[in-house]
Parts: structure tokens; sequence; C-alpha cells
């Protein structure tokens, strides 16, 4: 599961951020020289079948003699041996295996365990674990060099760890300085001693001479966000895909001065083109899309869409074996494609029901908000310290002005009972505690224990731990409380929204992924129509969801945005989301249900800075606290006038107002709470 390292990045993706296959000669497994590989090299047909797999397969490699290996997030890695589609030989290798590579001997595999920042070492031929690197975490992808010599484990925000393969240590790290955040892509040159690093959300390319560690240049594309790259078995061309856009990107090596070329790629949908792969003879190249749940495959030499694999859920990586005749794609809905000789793909699917009916959510209503609230003067700004170690993260206040704060790294969290700024010894709220809620009654607090897939209930009067309700599966990484208080909304990484019985602490409804999108983060309820708002992270989509109907019944998307947090004024006029990616306050006016928005910038430019959004109770202030400033910005909700900034220092996470608003809490993940009056 996601630790709350993935909150931060990619509430990573990390969450998975998720990452890239190298694939190209020696390093890509599934590529065989003439010299030792006596079948011939060409590429598969369109025969397909799909095997299930729990824990949500993603990754995949092969050998060269066709043992393969593939990840799941969650579960247990599958071995096979081609032609064989037998599922059933599965290791224990940890838990977030974003990333699985080959040595070019293909004895070796190396299944890298992404928040842990362990790196699994694998006798192919026993299928045992035989040692562990410890690397920099959190590992979105890695790569092996040509010789096999070099390992390379590309971070989140901490550059390359490069690992010598045989005495599985690190020897040097190309800092994050020099190739950027969020590393989810990398390949290698065939013939000349260069790799080609991915740094996703910047849509950057960066070139590294791996004899020297050095970096070559940089390829920039304009409002793209780069997941994968491969080279072109001749060493030819470059390819990547721009899953923001949905586009094939293409440079032509020979020539550094030609411009890039854009292929379109399916829908054309945000985060959909995610990886591409070259067959072994050359001719086709594969690119899996995510929201269109198909493979598309193009003549290499002109880019013409020679076919279509409808492989359903979302498809991952894509890996070939030696001699072409084998393809196998991961998918993380629950099962792993493979594509070989035989009969064409069957025919789509059935179109999909028809959507709901007329929703209150199309045009919500607005209302008078609550009077007699007022918001803080900002006149006193006090800190309390709860331990430098003790990643204090989200808070929640009663409408009895009961405040409770969660520490993530110890499982537990603190309670002030305002206006007092006294906070009680910490008190066990089970692990990973990401955010807490309170009942509207104000008698029952939730917290969400992360990668647990639990919600604790504590009784508020005692302290003490009263109940659990559990998900299925996945890192719940939000959630909400209906405002009756019978129902909360677990948010997930990749498995939608669990909507959750209060009494009888079960699952009665599930809102699918395909509807809601990944790694949601944000979550806010309309004051006055039946309305939730939630937030797809990293694909910038805020989804509308009908209560009534446990279903989505509309969407908003800012382009190059990453919405990590959502609110409503209190009049229901207003929808706000705080971009982390850009640092912004979006908006959006709900009674026109228009899906253009307006934006305002929160202190300093940069990714990963403004975190929570709030909204004062008297409906009069927007507070927006940041990561990188460390600060809380305070706007006029209407005018988006800055009003001042609160100086919190450290990281500002979640902020919560008292009932009347006179006093706000705000948990700062350097360890400190602050109480602003």
């Amino acid at each position: 599961m996601f630790s709350l390292r993935y909150w931060t990045s990619a509430w990573i993706a990390g969450l998975l951020l998720l990452p890239l296959a190298c694939k190209q000669e020696p390093t890509d497994p599934g590529f065989s020289s003439s010299s030792d590989n006596t079948e011939p090299v060409g590429h598969p047909g369109r025969g397909m079948e799909s095997k299930p797999l729990a824990g949500t397969p993603f990754a995949v490699a092969i050998n060269k003699g066709g043992d393969y290996y593939v990840t799941t997030v969650f579960g247990l890695v599958a071995r096979g041996d081609l032609p064989s589609t037998d599922l059933s030989n599965r290791i224990d290798a940890g838990i977030l295996q974003s990333q699985v590579r080959i040595s070019p001997d293909g004895r070796t595999a190396y299944v890298n365990n992404q928040d842990a920042g362990t790196i699994q070492v694998i006798d192919v031929e026993a299928n045992k674990i035989t040692d562990v690197i410890q690397a920099t975490p959190s590992i979105l992808t890695t790569g092996i060099s040509n010789d096999g010599r070099t390992f390379y484990s590309l971070t989140d925000y901490h550059g390359i760890d490069i690992i010598d393969t045989k005495t599985l240590k690190i020897t040097g790290n190309i800092p994050a300085n020099d190739v950027g955040s969020l590393l989810t892509g990398v390949a290698f040159h065939p013939t000349e001693p260069l790799m080609y690093v991915a740094a996703r959300d910047a849509g950057v390319v960066t070139v590294v001479d791996i004899a020297t560690n050095t970096i070559v240049r940089h390829l920039a594309v304009s409002g793209g966000r780069i997941q994968n790259v491969i080279v072109t078995r001749d060493g030819s061309e470059l390819f990547a895909t721009d899953i923001q856009r949905s586009k094939l990107i293409v440079w032509d090596l020979d020539d550094a001065n030609a411009p890039y070329y854009e292929v379109a790629i399916g829908s054309g949908q945000v985060r959909n083109a995610f990886d591409v792969a070259e067959t072994p003879d050359g001719e086709e190249l594969y690119v899996s899309a995510l929201a269109d749940g198909k493979v598309y495959i193009l003549d290499r030499a002109t880019f013409a869409l020679l076919a279509t694999l409808p492989v359903g859920g979302n498809p991952r990586y894509i890996a070939f074996n030696a001699s072409g005749t084998h393809a196998i794609i991961p998918n993380e809905a629950g099962w792993v494609t493979f594509v070989h000789e035989g009969a064409p793909p069957p025919p789509p699917p059935p179109p999909p029901p028809p959507p709901p009916g007329p929703s209150a959510c199309t045009e919500p209503s607005t209302g008078i908000p609550p009077s007699g609230k007022t918001h803080p003067t900002r006149a006193s700004n006090e800190i309390r310290q709860l331990g430098g170690s003790t990643y204090t993260f989200a808070v929640a206040i009663s409408r009895d002005n009961v405040a409770y704060v969660t520490e993530g790294w110890t499982g537990s969290a603190v309670r002030a009972d305002l206006p007092s700024t006294a906070v009680s010894a910490p008190f066990p709220v089970g692990d990973l505690p990401s955010q807490v809620r309170m009942s509207p009654d104000g008698a029952t607090a939730y917290v969400e224990n992360q990668d647990s897939q639990t919600i604790t209930y504590l009784d508020v009067a005692t302290n003490r731990i009263i109940g659990r309700a559990t998900v299925p599966v996945g890192s719940i990484l939000n959630m909400g409380v209906s405002h009756d208080g019978t129902r909360i909304y677990a948010l997930t990484d990749f498995y939608g929204v669990y909507v959750i019985d209060v009494r009888s602490r079960s699952v009665i409804a599930q809102i699918p992924v395909s509807a809601t999108g990944t790694l949601l983060t944000g979550v806010a309820f309309h004051p006055f129509s039946p309305c939730m708002y939630i937030s797809a992270r990293d694909q910038a989509i805020i989804s509308t969801v009908d209560l009534v109907q446990n279903a989505v019944v509309g969407q908003r998307v800012v382009t190059g945005g990453r919405i990590q947090t959502v609110a409503v004024s209190l009049d229901g006029g207003t929808l706000y989301g705080a971009d982390i990616g850009r640092s912004k306050i979006v908006s959006w006016h709900l009674p026109s249900n228009a899906s253009s928005f307006s934006e305002t910038n929160v202190g300093t430019q940069m990714d990963r800075n403004a975190f929570d959004i709030e909204v004062t109770p008297d409906n009069a202030q927007l507070w927006v606290s940041t990561l990188y400033d460390g600060k809380v910005y305070v706007f006029d909700r209407v005018t988006h006038e800055l009003r001042g900034e609160i100086n919190t220092g450290g990281s500002a996470r979640y902020i919560g107002f008292t009932s009347l608003g006179d006093e706000a809490v705000v948990a700062n993940e350097s360890g400190w709470v602050n109480f602003v009056r």
C-alpha cells in the first residue's frame, strides 16, 4: 500500500505516479540478439487472451528464454514461462512493486518496492529472492545498462541512485537538480552511452551520458507530461508517451536540431497514453491507453494505426518475448493479457448502460450561509510542538470545539479542547492515520488508516477506539462524512469510492474507479444539494457525485493541473480546488454548471506547494496551506484578493476551524500545530 510519502508527491502514484519500462537492447528482457536467438524475429499476431491476477497487475519483464515476471501493486509477483499463460506460480516480493527488470543474461530479476525504497533481487532459475538492495525511496521506475553492470533507481524527488549489480551497493547519484523530479521513464541507447530520463510532470526528457554521469541536453514538450520513453532498436528514434494529452512524441536522434513530432493516441483523454514498446522486428509500436482500455498498434515507419486491441480495464506496461511471437500486458483492473498468433480479437464489448436520470447536482441550489459566524483575526499564532518525527498531518474539530490532530508515523492522535491550546498525550488511532473527521453530533471521530484499508471509530469522550470499518482493497487517501452523519465516503487510490454505512460499519456501495479516476485526494459536500465533489489529483479531474444515485453525474478538468483538495462555499455557489502542481486556487461557478474556471496564484508558483483549501465559517475568506512556503495564505472569498498570510514554518497541511470560526488549527508535517486566533 502507499505510505504517507504518497500523499505528498504522488498521492504517489506514486502513488503511483507509477513508472515505465525501458525496452531496448539488451536491457529489455524481450530482446535477444541474432547471435543467441535462432528463432525468426517478428511481431505477435492479433490473437488475445486474458488471465485473472489479483493485486493490481502493473509491470512485466520477459527474458530471452521466455521466463516472465508480472508485478502487482498490492499482491504477489507472478512468474510464468511462455507460451504458458499460467500465473499461479507466485512469490512475495513486498508491496508496491512498481517495476520489474531482468538482467541482459536473463538470470536475475529486480523488483522494486516503491515507497520502501528497496529492490528485491531474484534468482530467475530458482525463482527465489537472494538479496535486497536498500536505495532511496520513493522508487518510481528502474533501468539496467546494456552491459548489465549498472542498475539505475529513479525516484520521486531524489534523483537517480546508481547501483553496481555485482556488489549491489549504491556507487553514486545523479541529483534531482540535474534530471528533475517524479522520474517515471527511462531508456538506453543501443550503441551510445546515453540514458534518457523522463521527469513526468515537467514534460522533460533529460539525456544523460552514463560514462561520466553528466547531462547532455534536455528535451522539453510544452504542455506535456512524459510518462515513459524508449529508444528504437536501431538507435534512430526516441519515443515518449504524453499521458496528459494522450500523444506519442517522436524525436529523430540522427538530427539533434529536428523538432519533435506528435502522434495522437486514442480518445485524447487525460491520463491515457501510458507505455510504448517496439516489436522485436522493429515494424510495429504498441501503445497502452489507460482511459480507453485499449492497446493501439502503429506502423513504426508511418505511425498509421494498424489495429486496436480491446483489452479493457487499464492496460499498463508491455513486453515482448525475444522472437516477437508474444506480448504480455498487465492490466490494473485485475488481469494480464497475452497477445499471440491466433484468432483476431473478440468484438468490442456492448455499449455502456444509459447515464442516470436528471440530477440535482447539475445545477445545485444556492442558499444563505449560517449566521452569527466569524473568522480568526490572526492576531495570535501559537505553536505547539508535537515532536519532529510524528508527521503531523490532519485535523478535525467537533461542534463542541474538540480538536483531533493525527500523527502519521506514530499511528496516534492528540487532542486539544479549544480554546485551550494544551494538547493531550498521544493516543492510538491505527496505522498511518492520513485523515480524521468528526460526526455531526461531535460524539465520534473517524480516522482513516491509509494502507490498512480501515477506518477507525473513536469515542470522543474517552479517546478510545470503539470499532472499525474495512474496505475490500486499496489505500484510503481521504474520506468524507455526509451532512446527516449516516455515511462515510472512503476515497481510494485505484478503486474509486467506497460508501460505508456508519451504523453497521459495512460497505454498502462502490463508485467505480472507471467513473471517478484515480488517486482521489480531495472531497467536499454541497451545503444545500445532495452532491459530493471529489478530486482525482494527478488527472486534475473533479467529479460531481449525486449522493442519491451514488453516481458520477459530471466532471470538470484542469489541463496541466493537479487538484489536491476541494471546498464549496457555504452559500453553495462556488467550487474551489487547490492545485498542488501549480500552486493556484481554481474556482468554478456551480449554479451555471460551467466547466470554465478562474485561477488565483497562491504563494510561490511551483510544484508541491498549495495543499489544503478551506472556507471560513462566515463564508468570507479562503485559507490555503502551502507545503513549500510554510505559510497559510488568506484570501477574500469573493474578490480573491490576498488579505494576509500566516507564517507557520515547516510544511502546513490540513486546516480546521471551530464551529464559530474564531479559531483555526493548522497541522504541520514538521511536527507541530499552529493555533490561530
